[in-house]
């Protein structure tokens, strides 16, 4: 809107109109990156923080990315958690788990890797753990990320 206003200076709306008009603004979604069996009571979250610079204009950042890497550690960050009951992992350890993700798209991954290294430690010799495979896209590119099975 800022911007808007700032290219067409003509326009003076009042300000009780801008209130009004403006929306609220909408929280963020943010997966945790990290197993609640790896570290009990702590959540990770990884982020990338978004930064963009319009044609002829100054930087402009995310305003929640922006925030989240700014804020001290001791910071309290007002959240909730939304479940995704129809993205976890296979209960069966011997399916192998082929993760894809691009851009900050590692973030839920990350999660299901360190609970595949804590199945590992807990499975006998006995129970064979199926590979866990990350195919990560950024930028043109792509990487791979294999796990060691027993």
């Amino acid at each position: 809107m800022a911007e808007v206003l700032d290219e067409f200076q003509s326009v003076y709306p009042s300000a009780s109109l801008l209130l009004t008009q403006l929306p609220k603004l909408q929280p963020r979604f943010y997966s945790i990156s990290s197993s609640p069996n790896y570290l009990k009571n702590v959540i990770h979250l990884t982020l990338g923080v978004v930064e963009y610079q319009p044609l002829g204009k100054s930087m402009h950042y995310g305003v929640c990315s922006k925030w989240l890497d700014e804020i001290s550690d001791k910071t309290r960050v007002p959240a909730f958690i939304r479940k995704a009951p129809s993205f976890q992992m296979p209960t069966d350890v011997s399916l192998p788990i082929v993760m894809v993700g691009a851009g900050t798209g590692i973030a839920p991954f990350r999660s299901f890797w360190q609970e595949r290294m804590i199945q590992s430690k807990k499975s006998s010799e006995i129970t064979i753990l199926a590979k866990c495979i990350y195919i990560l896209g950024v930028d043109n590119k792509m990487s791979m990320i294999f796990t060691k099975t027993k």
